[in-house]
């Protein structure tokens, strides 16, 4: 296994760190002298991974007077198999989930082409808002269809997690996903739910889950707020896969 360079530990540490409050928006971090101590690293160390805050904008240094966070930046990675939900509390973000539908309806023509089912076989739609720190980030469908549908339709999928649920009750444990993430102008609903105005940019994620047989069974459409999110990609060596991240800028 590769070895994460020291300098993006500690800069993921510190968005952690920013993330769930310690460090808030406009407020200074403790001297470089101070975090380099902590880390048990040189100076040199730390001020790489200050440098990689300051390219993604969470943190600027101003001069005389120290270095502040510039945004609350929430990262979680895209390239796993969990929901947006679990991949954050997993990092120990605060997440809440507003649903705001759970209902059956015939698929549309694209939905069906993506689940691979007939046109107008129900699905279930699970419609949800995610709350991180306090702020909407993220509006999301999920289509779900038979025969995992039915068992979830009186899931409080407030508190639990789709995934979560889907493996225990109907024992079907994602194995492989695909994403395509795009930019969008939110309008509508939409906007008005993460409390943007409408034509602010966002970024809309198709993500489609398949289960260990090769079934579709979960067709996820999200819009992530632009003004808060932030997509990353660390890049390897020719063969190996990249390191995709999210970060969700809540400040």
């Amino acid at each position: 296994m590769t070895r994460v360079p020291k300098y993006l530990s500690i800069k993921e540490d510190l968005i952690r760190r920013i993330a769930t409050g310690e460090f808030r928006v406009g407020e200074p971090l403790p001297s470089q002298r101070d975090l380099s101590a902590q880390y048990d690293v040189s100076l040199m160390t730390l001020r790489q991974a200050f440098g990689e805050l300051a390219a993604q904008d969470v943190i600027e240094q101003i001069a005389g007077k120290g270095t502040f966070v510039r945004s609350h930046r929430t990262p979680y990675a895209a390239a796993g198999l969990r929901s947006l939900g679990d991949d954050l509390r997993a990092q120990g973000i605060s997440v809440t989930t507003r649903v705001h539908g759970v209902y059956f309806t015939p698929a549309a023509p694209d939905v069906a082409a993506r689940l691979r089912i007939a046109p107008d076989d129900p699905v279930l739609v699970i419609e949800r808002v995610r709350i991180i720190n306090g702020r909407p980030a993220v509006h999301q469908y999920s289509y779900v269809p038979e025969p995992f549908a039915t068992p979830l339709a009186d899931a409080d999928l407030a508190i639990r997690s789709l995934y979560e649920l889907l493996e225990l009750w109907c024992h079907a444990v994602a194995a492989r996903a695909t994403e395509v993430i795009t930019p969008v102008a939110v309008s509508g609903r939409v906007a008005e739910l993460l409390e943007l105005s409408p034509g602010d940019l966002a970024l809309r994620s198709d993500r489609l889950t398949y289960d260990q047989a090769g079934r579709a069974m979960v067709d996820d459409r999200a819009v992530l707020a632009g003004e808060r999110v932030v997509v990353t990609v660390d890049r390897a060596s020719v063969g190996s896969a990249p390191d995709v991240s999210v970060t969700a800028a809540v400040g």
